[in-house]
């Protein structure tokens, strides 16, 4: 049987057939698109790390420099040099007046790790001198070197990328909400200025968390007489910035330090460490809490686990963060936007 056709000879149906195909076609494109985007993103995600560690120092310079012109009623340029020149004066002064004491302390350090190693049981010590004869420990230097070489490049890009976000900050705000319609953009302001007060305040917290454990953990192992106090306590505070996972791989090595001089001394400094992450979980974070944000554990191990397998020791850093940023989006785009409700989570 002959199709039915209209008068201009096409077939009827057509058209219909041309609307039903126009949005299956929209939706393999968009597909397509964001599987693209997701794999730029993934190729790209050092880079973006990076640029979401520049964020972060972007917004302690701020409102640093907020405190400063409150107090001066300088302009932002003039606030913001002022709080990057009272930086480097902290970081050349703290190097010129505690340079040579860090480098001993270091040095210190490395040697004592060399005698504790040696002091281990021998079945221990074989293992390892079988493992470093299939891998030389030379293998295992040059890996570190190179790993610190490019923490130190990510540090200076970092470190400018929140420079030069904190000078003009209004110039990327602005980008931001011309990537999304006229009538969203309110929104995209509301959302940008929660994600930078979260950010604020979970950086507020956790350098405070920082600042309590390096002093307590230096003050304690002095006291106790284990080597090298002074750079075991500056691991203690660097690494406190990975929540939960930090603090046990800042144990380990003053652990086996103090090991090398007896098992009682190891069994105190285990005890310190303890009881250090106990001032800080028990006294200092709920103190911080009333104006911090506060991530359930699960969240913040699954975000760190994640973190590390995906992108290595910088995801590890800021797999916090990031979960504290996508939190809020959750809260503010799904759980308000979409469900229309206004309790957020965590309270």
């Amino acid at each position: 049987m002959d199709q039915p056709t209209d008068t201009s000879g096409r077939p009827r149906g057509g058209a219909s057939g041309d609307t039903g195909l126009r949005p299956f076609l929209w939706r393999v494109l968009i597909v397509a698109g964001v599987g693209a985007l997701t794999f730029l993103a993934w190729r790209a995600a050092d880079a973006l790390l990076l640029v979401f560690a520049g964020v972060l120092l972007a917004i302690l310079l701020l409102r640093l420099t907020g405190i400063v012109r409150q107090w001066t009623g300088l302009g932002h340029g003039w606030g913001l040099g002022v709080v990057l020149a009272m930086i480097v004066l902290l970081a050349v002064g703290g190097g010129w007046l505690m340079g040579t004491t860090m480098a001993g302390q270091f040095g210190q350090l490395g040697s004592r790790l060399n005698e504790a190693v040696d002091a281990l049981p021998d079945d221990v010590r074989t293992a390892l001198s079988e493992n470093a004869a299939s891998a030389p420990w030379t293998s295992y230097l040059q890996s570190a070197a190179g790993h610190l070489v490019g923490f130190l490049s990510y540090l200076v890009i970092a470190l400018f990328v929140g420079i030069y976000t904190a000078a003009s900050p209004a110039v990327y705000r602005r980008g931001l909400e011309l990537l999304v319609p006229r009538s969203g953009q309110a929104r995209t302001r509301e959302v940008l200025d929660a994600s930078g007060d979260a950010l604020w305040k979970w950086l507020q917290g956790q350098l405070l968390s920082m600042a309590v454990v390096g002093v307590l953990t230096t003050a304690g192992l002095m006291m106790l007489g284990v080597p090298a106090a002074l750079a075991l306590g500056i691991v203690a505070m660097v690494l406190e910035f990975i929540p939960l996972i930090g603090p046990f791989l800042a144990a380990a090595p003053a652990v086996l330090i103090a090991f090398a001089q007896s098992p009682t001394l190891a069994i105190w400094t285990a005890l310190l460490y303890l009881a250090i992450q106990q001032v800080e979980g028990n006294v200092i974070m709920p103190i911080a809490q009333k104006r911090v944000v506060h991530l359930p554990p699960v969240i913040t191990i699954a975000a760190i686990t994640a973190g590390g397998l995906l992108f290595g020791i910088l995801g590890m850093f800021l797999a916090t963060p990031l979960a504290v940023l996508m939190l809020v989006l959750v809260n503010l785009l799904y759980v308000e936007d979409r469900l229309g409700r206004k309790r957020r989570f965590p309270e």
